[in-house]
């Protein structure tokens, strides 16, 4: 069994708890430590029942509550080597394990497999969450899909996807041209079409959910996000596949996956 919890998904910040039951990580960091704190009780946990937290890159809005949440209790923090030195100025009493793309790493009953994507920082990372026979595929900040990424998560039991924003949006959107270009390039973000090609090409009948997430404020909205990959599901007979958009600022219920 998987379950998991978006704790906050947006360019303001974002943070999950993935959980075996007896396993619980962390995936980044992004919001207060105050915040995270009170949206890891609402999931029955403390800081000092983490197992680990997992940091998919160094941007703020993944790990700007990190420094504080650190002297919470001993935490144990996965990430790219080139990410753990603005990491170890944050929390420099914290233990690391460095990961590397395609290898897995196992933390008591959770196997956990980083994959690069493709965002303007050094090496960030998305993760495959595997457990019981149960794929979570955890993928966000990546302007294009990698190689490799839809042969390593074609199959999920369940998927937490980007759906960063719609075209048209954030074309007319008023934002600088640069910033514009830098959201929409091939190491910017994804957009809602963007994600709906990416379940074309890994979903299985086994899909039973997917979370989209990182929506942007400003140039997406739920409901657009949600329309398109509800069509796409639809256009490929997936007819029972949950699909939920993530609150931006705040906690989504736990989500769980058992085997099939």
């Amino acid at each position: 069994m998987i379950r998991f919890s978006v704790l906050a998904s947006s360019s303001g910040g974002n943070a999950t708890v993935v959980s075996t039951g007896t396993t619980s990580v962390l995936v980044d960091a992004g919001v207060s430590c105050r915040c995270l704190c009170q949206r890891l009780k609402e999931c029955g946990l403390t800081p000092g029942m983490l197992s680990g937290l997992f940091v998919t890159h160094e941007h703020g809005d993944h790990i700007q509550g990190l420094a504080t949440f650190a002297k919470k209790a001993p935490l144990h923090l996965y990430c790219s080597r080139y990410v753990a030195p603005d990491l170890q100025r944050l929390a420099p009493g914290a233990d690391f394990t460095y990961m590397e793309p395609g290898s897995p790493v196992q933390v008591g009953d959770l196997t956990v497999t980083p994959f690069s994507v493709s965002h303007d920082v050094a090496d960030p990372f998305g993760f495959l969450f595997e457990s019981g026979g149960v794929r979570l595929g955890y993928v966000t900040d990546t302007g294009r899909i990698t190689r490799g990424m839809p042969e390593l998560l074609a199959g999920v039991d369940a998927l937490y996807l980007e759906s960063n924003y719609d075209e048209e949006m954030l074309r007319s959107s008023g934002r600088p041209k640069r910033l514009i270009a830098r959201i929409a390039c091939p190491n910017g973000h994804l957009s809602n079409t963007q994600a709906c090609d990416f379940v074309r090409s890994i979903a299985r009948p086994g899909l039973r959910h997917i979370t989209l997430a990182h929506l942007s404020r400003e140039c997406n909205t739920p409901a657009l996000a949600h329309a398109a990959m509800q069509a796409t599901l639809q256009e490929l007979g997936l007819h029972h596949t949950q699909l939920v958009c993530a609150e931006p600022s705040a906690r989504m219920p736990w989500v769980e996956i058992t085997p099939a």
